[in-house]
């Protein structure tokens, strides 16, 4: 199963491909590409929320728009003479107001908990398709871990299951049904 979620935001962008036992990450900034993969018993399963606070970049936004208007406005309406210094004021007040409104801020959802921390954008492309994948990932890590800790051989001691069923149902991996049923199944399978 390969799943993937592509986030642009002004110039960077994520992209998410989830596979059977990885997640492939790759970022793309103005300066930098980066391409990695974790694997999922390196996930975490707890969602964690960050966002700034957007009023004092709107404004900031808004004043140099305001300011830009009345600079054009001066300009166009009086005679003024040092029209180099003009000019100057107003391509300056519109590059501050480009820059201001493509500026990033943050506003982010973590998968935290584990080794590694994974950082999606909580509206890109928008929140329930995020939150979708995100659901997804945790799916695969639980089903991976189950897989990986609740294995068992003939060389397998007693308190090694054990000790890793409990773990399984500290995370919130297993239920408490599934815990009982792997029990039972290791137990028999033991007798045997």
């Amino acid at each position: 199963m390969k799943t993937e979620l592509l986030q642009k935001k002004g110039l960077n962008i994520r992209k998410f491909i989830l596979h059977a036992d990885k997640i492939t990450i790759e970022t793309k900034t103005f300066h930098k590409i980066n391409k990695y993969d974790v694997r999922l018993d390196n996930v975490g399963l707890d969602l964690y929320f960050q966002a700034e606070n957007t009023i004092a970049k709107k404004i900031g936004f808004w004043s140099c728009i305001v300011a830009l208007t009345g600079s054009f406005l001066v300009f166009l309406l009086t005679d003024v003479k040092e029209t180099n210094v003009w000019i100057f004021n107003i391509v300056s007040l519109a590059i501050m107001a480009c820059m201001i409104y493509y500026y990033p801020h943050q506003d982010d959802i973590y998968l935290v908990g584990g080794q590694t921390n994974l950082a999606f954008y909580r509206d890109k492309p928008n929140e329930k398709v995020v939150l979708d994948f995100i659901d997804n990932v945790k799916t695969n890590v639980k089903n991976y871990l189950k897989e990986k800790y609740s294995a068992y051989d003939s060389s397998t001691s007693e308190q090694d299951f054990y000790n890793r069923l409990n773990w399984l149902k500290d995370c919130e991996v297993l239920s408490q049904a599934e815990y009982i049923e792997l029990k039972t199944n290791f137990a028999t399978h033991k007798l045997l």
